[in-house]
């Protein structure tokens, strides 16, 4: 006889509240309807830009060069706090470059 591939998991009430709508919007059952959003996320599906694993990186690498400059800098900490807002919406304005230009045919 083979291994059993049943999994015992325990669900968070907002994790099981939001299983059971999504089964009750698609018809399914909570068994199928965890099967199926199992399958999905282990094939990447629904996931944002920002879940990929070069975004991960990329945002690891920025704060690494931000933490190196701000500890060889006078007062590097503060003035990166300092910072924070204005390169929040650098980056919105960067990001919101790269979506019109995704959008806009060439």
């Amino acid at each position: 006889m083979g291994l059993s591939r049943r999994i015992n998991l325990r669900l968070e009430p907002e994790q099981h509240d939001g299983l059971v709508a999504f089964g009750s919007e698609q018809g399914l059952r909570r068994s199928e309807a965890a099967r199926l959003l199992l399958a999905r996320g282990l094939r990447g599906e629904d996931r944002g830009a920002s879940d990929s694993p070069a975004a991960l990186a990329a945002l690891l690498a920025a704060e690494h060069a931000v933490l190196m400059v701000a500890s060889v800098l006078p007062e590097g900490e503060r003035r990166m706090l300092e910072l924070g807002p204005r390169a929040w919406l650098a980056a919105e304005e960067r990001l919101a470059l790269f979506s019109a230009e995704r959008e806009s045919p060439r």
